[in-house]
């Protein structure tokens, strides 16, 4: 199943809960996840997240786009793992087109460095290949490069060349190396790119583009029979001649296939290059784990040159060792039920290092574990829905998984397992029918400013084999982050258990913001059956008027549909009168992220805990500005006088 978003269409009106498009995220295989999440006051990093390989904590791989992408490089690192192809050129069925060419090195980068990443791929690239010269002959393939922010070469991953429209056995030359190879056919195939030096054409092909002109691929001799063009790169591959007569009448062969262009890694700035070159349409480096074949029998895999098929697109992936994460912390998601064949909203983990801190841009692997056959599997964007996808954590260490769709409606459950480089974690989700159901209905997606109460109450309202539940049914409210400076009731309590009224509905005492920046889930449940709201802290700078959320807090007219109930609990047998209790909470309930303004906030941040209600009054005089700077201490309960 495709997905032109991640949200799942069954729950397609929750969009603020969706994960960007990753980011992002476009999504996608088990190399190109979900696209990241971004996170307030900083850029997502571009690309797709992928599971790095061992040693390295930070993972991003480009494939094409028409538009050259941004990378900027992560906070502490120096080094970046570079691993980059260029295109096959294309083949048909009389001569095949070349390999795309490999680069491999240690990228010295500083932090904060912007990084130009264009890939190879129709029409997408760093330079393009020759075009075909007309009448069956293939175009060249187009080549990857990685440039400073100023043009400058640093990787470069030439194409191959194309084959030519009147050729038996022919091939095309593969891209280099220092240098492109040539095309097979003698005295009529275009040669291979000299470093920096373009290829020559022959007979009426064009010669390649040196580097200083660009690197272009040389177009194929025109004629009723083309030649093939040559392939791009550090410098282009010349082009194939063509030719007015050909073999079909009779004659001996009289085109000629594209050279390949050449690759390049730049001395001053690359450790350890390695520029491999092709073997005919065979792509270089094939067991490399980022290597991927065609996902269709029509297309070639990365880098494969055409064989009587268009050339393979080229890649780049970027690694790198960042700040080592100790733990991955779960912050929603912890213990989730759900119902048979209803969507599982996304789970959350915050990676931290041993100093507590969070980690951002590391690389986490979520993968889906179903001994019970439920056939559970991440919504991707842009791709097949999987059992296994990869998330970037953002600024605040936050790596929110894609949302989980059933296709079977047995009973039973299954794990998802979270893992960095240094850490790993698990969930247990639970699929059991209830006749309860939890909605949220009131003071979802609102803003409060640090240390302020949250401007509407939670309300959440719950249904009883299809009727309104009895007054008195205990519902818990539970913030779902675990740290101090997270949001609490009444500034103190973390789970609060409140009573329905006749309506069913139950409302949760004031919800106060701690000095945690960020998006924090709270769980609302009866039992195992729950939903969860999504609430937003911002910096106490006066600019956010508090309550002024992606959408209104007011209660909306109906329940909020796409509940997540599960096992039935025993409703209180007080009248209906609402009541609260408050503390710590010793059971748990499942929850997940939800989005607002379309990116994931993370639930962690600078920490502090609340000032006495003592120095209220007093802190009011002097205003807000004074309320910050104060020192933090633990707000005592209303109730405590």
């Amino acid at each position: 199943m495709h997905h032109g978003s991640a949200v799942p269409r069954r729950a397609g009106f929750r969009r603020g809960a969706a994960a960007l498009t990753f980011v992002a995220l476009t999504a996608g295989t088990a190399l190109t996840g979900a696209p990241a999440a971004t996170a307030a006051g900083s850029a997502a990093l571009a690309g797709k997240a992928c599971t790095p390989t061992e040693g390295f904590s930070g993972c991003r791989l480009f494939d094409p786009t028409t538009a050259k992408q941004e990378f900027t490089v992560p906070s502490g690192v120096t080094g970046l793992d570079v691993r980059a192809w260029g295109e096959g050129g294309g083949g048909n069925s009389m001569a095949s087109g070349g390999a795309g060419g490999f680069v491999a090195g240690t990228l010295k980068v500083s932090p904060g460095e912007a990084l130009s990443i264009a890939v190879a791929g129709l029409n997408a690239g760093d330079a393009p290949g020759g075009k075909g010269g007309s009448n069956g002959a293939d175009r060249g393939g187009n080549s990857s490069a990685i440039r400073t922010s100023g043009g400058s070469a640093l990787v470069v991953a030439g194409g191959g060349g194309g084959g030519g429209g009147d050729i038996a056995t022919g091939q095309a030359g593969a891209a280099g190396g220092e240098s492109g190879q040539d095309a097979s056919e003698k005295d009529r195939g275009g040669k291979g790119a000299i470093g920096a030096q373009g290829g020559a054409g022959t007979g009426n092909g064009a010669a390649g583009a040196d580097h200083a002109k660009g690197g272009a691929g040389g177009a194929g001799g025109a004629g009723r029979y083309g030649g093939g063009g040559g392939g791009a790169g550090y410098a282009g591959g010349g082009g194939g001649t063509g030719a007015e007569t050909g073999s079909s009448t009779g004659n001996n062969p009289t085109t000629g296939s594209g050279g390949g262009g050449s690759s390049y890694a730049e001395p001053a700035r690359v450790d350890n290059a390695r520029l491999v070159v092709g073997s005919g349409t065979k792509a270089p480096e094939k067991n490399d784990p980022f290597w991927a074949p065609s996902d269709n029998p029509v297309d070639s895999g990365v880098a494969e040159g055409g064989a009587n098929a268009p050339g393979g697109p080229g890649r780049i992936v970027l690694q790198w060792q960042g700040l080592p994460v100790d733990r991955l912390n779960q912050v929603t998601g912890t213990d989730v039920t759900t119902q048979p064949g209803t969507d599982v909203k996304p789970l959350a983990v915050v990676a931290q290092g041993k100093d507590g801190k969070p980690v951002a841009d590391a690389s986490v692997t979520y993968t889906i574990e179903d001994p019970d056959g439920l056939k559970p599997l991440f919504y991707l964007t842009g791709g097949p829905d999987d059992d296994k996808t990869v998330v970037a954590t953002d600024a605040q260490g936050r790596a929110p998984s894609p949302w989980i769709g059933l296709g079977s409606r047995k009973e039973g459950s299954f794990t998802v397992r979270a893992k960095t480089l240094g850490a790993s974690t698990a969930f247990t989700v639970r699929v059991k029918e209830s006749p309860y159901v939890v909605s949220a209905y009131g003071g979802d997606k609102q803003k409060a400013e640090q240390g302020q109460d949250f401007a509407d109450a939670l309300v959440a309202r719950v249904i009883k084999a299809g009727t309104t539940a009895p007054a008195g049914t205990e519902v818990e409210f539970r913030v779902e982050d675990t740290a101090e400076d997270a949001p609490r009731f009444e500034g103190e309590d973390r789970v609060v258990r409140v009573k329905t009224d006749e309506s069913g509905e139950a409302t949760a005492p004031a919800l106060t913001a701690g000095e945690g920046t960020g998006t924090y889930t709270v769980a609302a449940s009866v039992g195992d059956a729950m939903t969860q709201f999504a609430v937003e802290v911002v910096p106490g700078d006066g600019s956010q008027e508090p309550g002024s959320g992606e959408e209104s807090g007011s209660p909306s007219p109906s329940p909020t549909a796409d509940p997540s109930p599960s096992a039935e609990p025993s409703p209180s047998t007080s009248d209906g009168t609402s009541g609260t209790t408050g503390g710590d909470g010793t059971s748990t309930t499942g929850g997940t992220s939800t989005n607002l303004d379309g990116g994931s906030l993370a639930s962690t941040g600078a920490g502090g805990i609340g000032l006495l209600l003592a120095a209220a009054a007093g802190l009011a005089a002097v205003g807000f500005a004074a309320f910050r700077l104060a020192p933090r201490l633990k707000l005592r309960s209303r109730d405590d006088g």
